[in-house]
């Protein structure tokens, strides 16, 4: 705009209009001051609105991955958390054995039966074998869970990662837009 102001002033002043040429070269001169400090505002604003669009994303991309991160630890405190059920599951198991074992050592001592052969002696056995089998299987369960827990833990750490990671490219984004804009703008 400011060239077109400047070129109308030349031809005036060439046709013999001297003030009307120079009236048109002020006017080309402060249309082309404000258009240049009105660049100059717009230039300002959009790197500060880049600026904030740019702590905006690095900010929600830190409190997702700090979320992630709690959501790793509650896992984790899960995990431990079934380690002691399990334990707890399995102490029950043994106690009820040995008061299964109790209650027939003393329905067979009434009864006369040697506890050391024999019938007695048989139902003890499979009573403890039972009971191994079912602590045994407990174990293994608890001991699944558990892994379940640390690989949920581990992939929530791994997604605070790619959270904060994408965080940094996305703030990528707007600063490349202003760039261009800029550039194009000259």
């Amino acid at each position: 705009m400011e060239l077109a102001i400047a070129a109308i002033g030349k031809v005036a002043a060439g046709l013999g209009m001297s003030s009307a040429g120079a009236a048109a070269g002020a006017a080309g001169t402060a249309v082309g001051g404000a258009t240049a400090a009105g660049s100059g505002a717009l230039t300002a604003l959009q790197g500060f609105s880049t600026a904030l669009q740019v702590l905006g994303g690095l900010s929600a991309g830190a409190a997702s991955a700090r979320a992630s991160e709690q959501q790793a630890v509650q896992a984790e405190l899960e995990g431990g958390q079934e380690q002691l059920a399990g334990v707890q599951r399995q102490n029950k198991m043994r106690r009820e054995l040995a008061r299964v074992l109790g209650q027939n050592e003393v329905a067979y001592s009434a009864a006369g039966i040697d506890l050391t052969q024999g019938v007695a002696a048989d139902g003890a056995a499979r009573a403890k074998q039972q009971a191994a089998q079912e602590i045994s299987i407990d174990q293994q369960d608890t001991d699944f869970r558990r892994s379940l827990y640390r690989m949920r833990a581990q992939g929530l750490r791994q997604r605070a990662k790619s959270e904060r990671g994408g965080a940094l490219l996305g703030a990528l984004v707007p600063v490349a837009q202003f760039g261009i804009s800029v550039a194009e703008r000259g």
